[in-house]
């Protein structure tokens, strides 16, 4: 299949892409800076990039007419809801495939909920009002509205592994590396995670599975709840922080411990009865001491060192 991905110098639409490349198809990455040293991969992966920018439809319309998925895994900071709109209004307004069933596949996050008196979150909970990103709820459903292709969104825990390029994870081994051992917010929260690996391959089962899934929403996390505390204490002390844990209160422009400072708890029972998807890893911290060794590699490389 020709698939088209957006946010492919992210983290998600990276490894989404190498796996869907390594599987067969015919895949395209929507980049806005193609000289971002990180692309060099994707293109050594025979993984093709186009320059686009995702507000403005005119510079990839044509990358869209010619895909039978395109996968959406960036989020534009400055314009969340432009942004997704002028792609929603592009999927839309497509001409029909004869013969052909065109997917869109939407990724949101379990960082959508914000705090609520349910332990464990699953696709009909619906978000917290309040929350800073309960925007996201409504472009979901915004998503799922389009007519004229099948719809699927993917909710990811808190991912982690490999470069963990931009991850929760890296922030605390970075923590570690500098010394530093500060934990900031509820001290009995905890979060739902996956692995980038696992997170991949179930784009690879949401871009093959057949018209049954168009529709559904999947949250996607492994069956590990740690607290986060005990997930911070964990990276830190593989990145070589030997001193004790202090304590702190939530600090503005810090998201972790102002936006996501609640648990953040996902059951993915339904991607697994209806996707068949099984996460293969064991757990953050029990993965930390690897994903910190990855980590460190991806530094260097990307250093030129």
């Amino acid at each position: 299949m020709r698939i088209l991905i957006t946010g492919v110098s992210g983290y998600a639409g990276y490894y989404a892409a190498i796996r869907l490349a390594a599987a067969g198809h015919d895949v395209t990455g929507l980049v806005r800076n193609p000289d971002h040293p990180r692309l060099n991969i994707l293109r050594s992966r025979e993984i093709k990039l186009a320059v686009g920018d995702v507000s403005q439809p005119d510079t990839y319309r044509a990358l869209l007419e010619k895909s039978n998925v395109i996968i959406h895994t960036m989020l534009d900071k400055k314009a969340p809801l432009a942004t997704d709109r002028a792609l929603f209004a592009a999927i839309g307004a497509l001409p029909e495939q004869p013969g052909a069933h065109r997917r869109f596949i939407y990724v949101t996050g379990c960082s959508i909920f914000g705090k609520l008196d349910v332990r464990i979150m699953d696709e009909t909970t619906e978000p917290n009002p309040k929350h800073f990103l309960a925007f996201r709820r409504d472009l979901e459903k915004e998503a799922l509205a389009l007519e004229n292709v099948g719809v699927v969104v993917l909710r990811p825990g808190f991912m982690y592994g490999n470069d963990g390029y931009n991850s929760q994870a890296t922030d605390w081994f970075e923590m570690g590396d500098s010394g530093e051992g500060i934990y900031r917010g509820d001290r009995e929260k905890s979060w739902s995670w996956i692995h980038i690996d696992d997170l991949a391959e179930a784009f690879l089962l949401a871009t093959e599975a057949g018209r049954a899934i168009d529709g559904e929403l999947f949250c996607l996390a492994d069956d590990r709840q740690p607290l986060c505390v005990d997930v911070m204490r964990r990276c830190v002390t593989v990145a070589g922080y030997t001193g004790e844990i202090t304590f702190a209160g939530p600090l503005e422009g810090n998201n972790t411990s102002t936006w996501f400072d609640q648990n953040e708890l996902m059951t993915s029972e339904k991607a697994r009865r209806i996707l068949g998807w099984v996460p293969r890893r064991a757990g953050i911290l029990e993965d930390a001491p690897a994903a910190y060794a990855a980590w460190k590699v991806a530094q260097k490389i990307a250093k030129g060192s």
